[in-house]
């Protein structure tokens, strides 16, 4: 994976408001969340269906009652 593409996917992550997904799995393309579910390996696979070339980042978003220490 690119660097460009992963940053911008990362930055993505941090800043935007993710709270419609709290709990869920979601799949980033190009800075954009493509697919979003309670699995990991079916948001994946639907978003590699979506973008079958593009590099895809999963990432898992907090709940708000995550606590970090």
């Amino acid at each position: 994976m690119s660097e460009e593409i992963r940053d911008k996917n990362y930055e993505f992550y941090i800043n935007a408001d993710l709270s419609e997904y709290a709990g869920k799995w979601i799949a980033i393309v190009d800075g954009k969340v493509v697919a979003s579910g309670d699995r990991a390996d079916v948001v994946y696979n639907e978003a590699k269906k979506k973008y079958p070339d593009e590099e895809i980042d999963p990432a898992k978003v907090p709940t708000d009652d995550l606590l970090i220490l």
